[in-house]
């Protein structure tokens, strides 16, 4: 039987390589207390605004953490509706 194979999980310096440093960041790796926001557990957010070469041209993109896991991740259409993004979508942006 064929083994399956698992998508690699992004890791942060996966992320920067695709979209360069966060033009804000909120929280922090180190952080104890974890937030949650869009029904993403998370202590660090990446916010990217006006994310360069993108067919829709969103307002933003954020990036959610956990330590040194991505546990999420979306974009802010111009509409302000959100659309989640899956480690494979980001992955085919670069």
């Amino acid at each position: 039987m064929p083994e399956i194979q698992q998508e690699a999980p992004l890791r942060r310096n996966d992320i920067v390589r695709l979209f360069g440093t966060p033009d804000q960041t909120i929280g922090s790796v180190n952080e104890p207390r974890l937030k949650v926001e869009h029904g993403i557990e998370f202590n660090e957010k990446w916010i990217y605004e006006k994310p360069a070469h993108e067919p829709s041209r969103p307002k933003q993109r954020l990036i959610y953490w956990q330590r040194y896991d991505l546990v999420g991740a979306l974009r802010v259409e111009q509409d302000g509706h959100l659309v989640s993004e899956s480690s494979s979508e980001l992955a085919a942006r670069g």
